[in-house]
């Protein structure tokens, strides 16, 4: 069975993203970046310690980015794992941040710099020591990662028939149980006809192959089922699958190795441009480009 891998979205304020995902949910900044299909556009990926698949969640940073349509079919939301019994001392916290929150049985719900939907659940799950950040949050309160991928959807059927070809399992109850506690959750489409990205947006998520070689089979099944079949992408700290949902959502499919230490040592994850080893020629370039922007990866 597969689980999540990362979420990744859009924002306009890179210093915003950085302050909320690391300074309140206490996340690192683990890899300090560049869109790869675009270098001119920072990408941001928090996650924990390792920045281990399934934890990490990512932004695209772009400027001047307008206010967001959630469309019919707009993934969006973020959501993350807490310890089940956590609940109390994270609402103390995001209330001292100063975040707006709706409090549930098992969940607390706020919105990010950005406007994206934030939601903390309670598992019964704590990180190990070495994958806690040292942070002043107590490792056994810490975020422990994704948890779950909501779906809006108008056709559930053809939904449910995509992934049961790409990852041969049937939902129960409108959802997929994947490894981990991790789930994917077929909701009612939003009722907007307008789709348009912006703040906030979610731009794909990614679920994880154990092995390089399940990547040409996922794509033979899903040109196979008339499903369309975007690229392969070797991202250098993973290799990579992206597929079109019937609803034109971005699907990805992402190894797990060789992970963020690709380029930089894991205690200083982050702290520097950090560049897989086809774009390290470009580094001068891309450092050059974002000094006239004001950014020095410094962060």
């Amino acid at each position: 069975m597969t689980r999540l891998h990362h979420v990744s979205l859009l924002t306009g304020d890179a210093t915003a993203t950085i302050h909320f995902y690391t300074n309140v949910l206490g996340l690192r900044l683990v890899k300090n970046t560049v869109n790869q299909e675009n270098i001119h556009v920072r990408h941001l990926f928090f996650g924990d310690y390792q920045g281990t698949p399934g934890s990490v969640v990512t932004f695209f940073v772009i400027d001047r980015l307008g206010h967001r349509y959630d469309g019919r079919n707009q993934l969006g939301g973020i959501d993350l794992a807490i310890p089940s019994d956590s609940l109390p001392f994270w609402f103390e916290r995001l209330q001292q941040a100063g975040c707006v929150i709706s409090e549930a049985a098992d969940r607390l719900t706020l919105v990010d710099p950005s406007d994206t939907p934030v939601r903390l659940i309670t598992f019964q799950k704590t990180l190990p020591d070495h994958l806690t950040v040292p942070n002043d949050i107590p490792g056994n309160r810490q975020i422990t990662g994704l948890i779950n991928v909501d779906i809006p959807v108008a056709d559930h059927e053809a939904e449910k028939a995509f992934f049961d070809a790409m990852l041969g399992q049937t939902a129960e109850h409108e959802q997929f149980k994947l490894a981990a506690g991790n789930t994917l959750t077929l909701k009612p489409s939003l009722t907007h006809d307008v789709k348009r990205f912006g703040r906030g947006s979610m731009d794909h998520f990614a679920l994880t192959v154990d092995h390089e070689e399940a990547l040409p089979r996922l794509g033979t099944i899903a040109a196979q089922h008339g499903y369309e079949v975007e690229e392969f992408a070797d991202r250098g700290w993973f290799k990579s699958l992206y597929v079109r949902d019937p609803a034109d959502n971005r699907i990805e499919f992402a190894t797990q190795a060789p992970g963020f230490t690709l380029d930089e040592p894991l205690e200083h994850l982050g702290e520097r441009l950090g560049l897989p080893p086809k774009f390290e020629a470009r580094r001068a370039t891309i450092e050059s480009y974002f000094k006239t922007k004001g950014v020095d990866f410094h962060d």
